[in-house]
């Protein structure tokens, strides 16, 4: 009898101890909630937490392991992203850069480094630079694969991300200052994309690219805004050249922004967001998470930063300047003076390469420009700060 006694008591203790751990969880994320709720009090903290988080999301549901081709997605919301092999870039074209015709490479080990060096912006023409500021740094994201511990990491953080988006319902943007929208949106358009790209798969083409923006909605102060329409709208951007040129034009003559919507914009637009913006490509600056202290300050350290690690030396000698940036320049210079802005953000030591090179084209090709524009790269890539 002493025995069955037992039994039941170690039962009933058993029920009782599951019947604690619910409630624990249960106010734990009752907790959870409420803290989220509040939050809504203060838009820019809200938007920084969304997007750290989303940051998070994706450290853990990348792969840092090699990518092979027998590599496969394992969740049907992510898939697995190839790039294609820096084979091409063996140590013999490197070198060959001395052998060149047109120039001949100065001996600065210090300065130009081989195919090893990390280079988020590598392309098969392109010598790397030893130093590239902050972006030396970065975690690059070309890949998910997620297996079950990630899925299950992911499952969990997404739902406490989805208590951070039912909050942006509630945040009151009209009062908030220009600086305050404008660190806002950037946040929350980087959040957005990448939350899209999980919810649906990431494309494999510039056109669908381009479609996820115009799919990817948060209802944020009562009201449904794409990224499409954060991006255009809220934040002033003009057309880039990159973009598709049709298919944008008629997508931003579909949005149609109520008079209330069209207060939720900044001020003014600001050109240096293009600098802090990504959309997920290879060609897109660093994500990093901004605050409305300062925040012009913020974003011309995000264009020193990008210059520092994506404008690069061809191995026939010119210079070799990304479409992002080039359409930011011609915007606001000729380009007879495009160099010598591109100069003020570079370290001495790769001007002084960079001259040497150029000064040798010039005996060779006079009338030849000294600066190629590289394409943008749409295929997928996303640069974090290491924390």
């Amino acid at each position: 009898m002493q025995v069955r006694k037992l039994l039941q008591d170690i039962a009933i203790l058993e029920v009782t101890v599951l019947s604690l751990e619910d409630q624990v969880l249960a106010s734990q994320w009752q907790l959870c909630k409420e803290r989220k709720e509040s939050l809504a009090l203060h838009p820019n903290r809200l938007s920084e937490k969304m997007l750290r988080c989303m940051m998070d999301i994706y450290c853990h549901l990348s792969d840092t392991a090699p990518f092979t081709a027998s590599s496969s997605p394992t969740s049907p919301f992510t898939q697995a992203i190839t790039t294609p092999s820096m084979s091409s870039l063996s140590e013999s074209s490197f070198l060959s850069f001395g052998k060149s015709p047109l120039v001949e490479l100065p001996n600065k080990e210090d300065v130009v480094g081989s195919e090893s060096l990390f280079d988020p912006y590598r392309t098969k023409e392109k010598l790397s630079w030893v130093d590239i500021g902050v972006y030396s740094s970065a975690l690059e994201i070309r890949w998910i694969a997620v297996g079950k511990e990630q899925l299950g990491y992911a499952a969990r953080a997404l739902r406490e991300y989805k208590l951070l988006v039912e909050q942006l319902a509630k945040v009151d943007i009209l009062s908030m200052a220009h600086e305050e929208k404008l660190a806002f949106w950037v946040n929350i358009y980087n959040a957005l994309v990448m939350h899209g790209y999980l919810a649906y798969g990431i494309p494999n083409s510039e056109l669908k690219s381009f479609f996820l923006l115009q799919k990817a909605s948060y209802v944020i102060g009562g009201h449904t805004f794409t990224a499409l329409a954060i991006e255009y709208h809220l934040l002033k951007h003009k057309a880039p050249a990159h973009r598709p040129q049709i298919a944008l034009l008629l997508a931003l003559h579909k949005i149609k922004l109520t008079l209330e919507q069209t207060s939720f914009a900044v001020d003014y637009p600001e050109p240096l967001t293009v600098f802090a913006l990504s959309c997920g490509a290879r060609s897109s600056p660093l994500v990093k998470v901004y605050t409305p202290d300062n925040v012009i300050q913020q974003l011309k350290s995000s264009l020193h930063d990008y210059i520092r690690a994506s404008v690069g030396l061809g191995v026939r000698g010119k210079v070799l300047i990304p479409k992002l940036l080039y359409t930011y320049a011609h915007e606001n210079m000729e380009d007879s003076s495009l160099l010598a802005w591109i100069y003020l953000h570079l370290p001495s030591p790769q001007v002084a390469v960079i001259r040497e090179c150029l000064q040798q084209r010039r005996h060779r090709f006079l009338s030849s420009r000294n600066f190629s524009i590289l394409p943008f790269d749409f295929r997928f890539q996303y640069l974090f700060l290491r924390s």
